[in-house]
């Protein structure tokens, strides 16, 4: 008999102004599939397309978000919206749907609840090598962030996920 829990299928998104990335787990550290999803006119249309695309292909039981409304964050309303939307399918397709704050995420995956977004990109990056090559460099104040960061924060989110839904032994 194996030691190691059963898990479902989990696929974690980050929602940007651009469309969103996205990471698919088989288990703790272990990722399946992952790629960033972008678009140009009508983003929130096409991404929630994407999106269920996504969810028919993998069929995850559980998706996992970065908490997205509040007093705390910091994401425009379209992108609430969108992110809101995506919970909404999840829900109408009987999935698990959870959600954790950035503080938590970064605390988890960086071992700082502050770290910046490079911080915790990094920290993925020494859990899963794999997402290596897809690390952008850091950022000069005058420069936005690069997209890349959402495939990373993504990929966090459902780390602290795992972490946090861990069996207790």
């Amino acid at each position: 008999m194996s030691d190691r829990p059963d898990w479902d299928l989990v696929v974690s998104v980050h929602p940007t102004y651009k469309g969103f990335g996205w990471v698919v787990f088989e288990g703790p550290l272990a990722p399946v599939d992952w790629g960033i999803s972008s678009s140009k006119g009508n983003r929130s249309a096409k991404s929630m397309r994407r999106f269920q695309e996504l969810l028919n292909q993998y069929q995850p039981s559980v998706l996992v978000l970065e908490k997205f409304a509040g007093d705390k964050t910091r994401r425009g309303a379209r992108i609430q919206d969108l992110a809101q939307s995506m919970r909404g399918l999840a829900v109408n397709r009987e999935m698990e749907v959870a959600i954790y704050p950035r503080e938590l995420v970064s605390g988890l995956v960086a071992d700082n609840p502050k770290a910046k977004r490079q911080q915790v990109a990094e920290a993925v990056c020494q859990l899963l090598p794999i997402l290596r090559f897809r690390l952008p460099p850091k950022r000069a104040a005058w420069q936005s962030e690069d997209s890349r960061h959402c495939l990373f924060t993504a990929a966090a989110v459902a780390i602290a996920h795992f972490e946090v839904s861990r069996p207790n032994r």
